[in-house]
């Protein structure tokens, strides 16, 4: 008798214990949402929910990586986009220049305007980044791209290495232009030096339309600005093109990112309603089996004499 009522005891005890884990359990499953807390909960659900996780993650990364990167080849068009309208410009000064009936004052206020283009475009040139990162320096990011040396002369000196990023598992994309691309890559002297010789000839009175010096200065110049335009344009073309890519590759990160999230949800959602009859039977249950215990615990051999 006194074994039997030990081992009641105990059965009891341990039954408390239990449904007092399972009320917890489900208390916890109806707190958070989810119906996997641990990994034995439902090993295979569980499993699976990780590997989801984990694809959400480098796609939520892929997708901000995209998202920088636009914003970057957004910054970087609208630059490009200046350079271009500078050179509009300087093109219709050179054309306007090359005029036998301009005085000596006239070509001089045409180099003077010629200046301050040549001064826009380089500051345009040497634009940066929110981040204060030079955008047109290849990865000398912390480098102007165009210097003077001790002569006045411009020089490139960035470098020619491309920024790659990844925007998917298995894509790169190149993130960046340099200045060298469109500026420095002519066989002839570069736009920005062309610009600066140009200017001396329009400031010489000795030389006008019709002189062989002038007449070779105005075609350099003119040679220099077809060169210089054509990087430009195909900078910002190359830039459009990523654009599109981007947007495509972004949609598709969004539908993958919902889709995942619907895994997960599938996966570890609670199902509310279940969890709720569950609880309440759990709970039931353990009332119950403590009403019982009480009665239980309180029998003796001497309440029956």
């Amino acid at each position: 008798m006194r074994v039997s009522m030990m081992n009641m005891y105990s059965n009891n005890l341990q039954s408390m214990q239990n449904l007092t884990s399972d009320v917890a359990r489900v208390n916890q499953q109806m707190a958070t949402g989810k119906s996997i807390l641990r990994p034995s909960d439902d090993p295979i659900g569980a499993a699976k929910v990780v590997t989801t996780q984990r694809d959400l993650a480098s796609t939520s990364q892929y997708l901000k990586n995209t998202e920088s990167l636009s914003t970057s080849l957004d910054r970087s068009e609208t630059y490009l986009s200046s350079m271009t309208n500078l050179q509009s410009r300087m093109r219709e000064i050179t054309i306007g220049a090359n005029n036998g009936a301009l005085s000596p004052e006239d070509r001089a206020a045409y180099a003077a305007e010629l200046e301050e283009l040549l001064e826009s475009f380089v500051d345009v040139t040497n634009a940066k980044d929110d981040g204060g990162n030079y955008l047109f320096s290849g990865n000398k990011t912390d480098t102007p791209p165009i210097g003077v040396d001790e002569n006045g002369d411009y020089f490139y000196q960035g470098d020619d290495s491309q920024r790659e990023v990844q925007i998917s598992g298995s894509s790169w994309m190149t993130g960046n232009v340099t200045a060298a691309d469109f500026m420095f890559s002519t066989g002839g002297t570069d736009v920005l030096n062309q610009t600066k010789q140009f200017i001396d000839v329009l400031n010489d009175p000795s030389l006008a339309p019709g002189d062989p010096a002038f007449g070779d200065a105005a075609d350099d110049m003119m040679q220099a600005l077809d060169d210089s335009l054509a990087g430009v344009s195909g900078a910002i073309t190359d830039i459009g093109g990523k654009q599109n890519a981007i947007a495509l590759m972004q949609t598709s990160h969004n539908e993958r990112i919902l889709f995942n999230e619907e895994v997960i949800g599938e996966t570890e959602g609670l199902d509310y309603a279940q969890a709720t009859a569950e609880f309440n039977l759990k709970l039931t249950t353990l009332q119950v089996t403590q009403q019982s215990f009480v009665q239980v615990s309180q029998l003796s051999l001497f309440n029956h004499i």
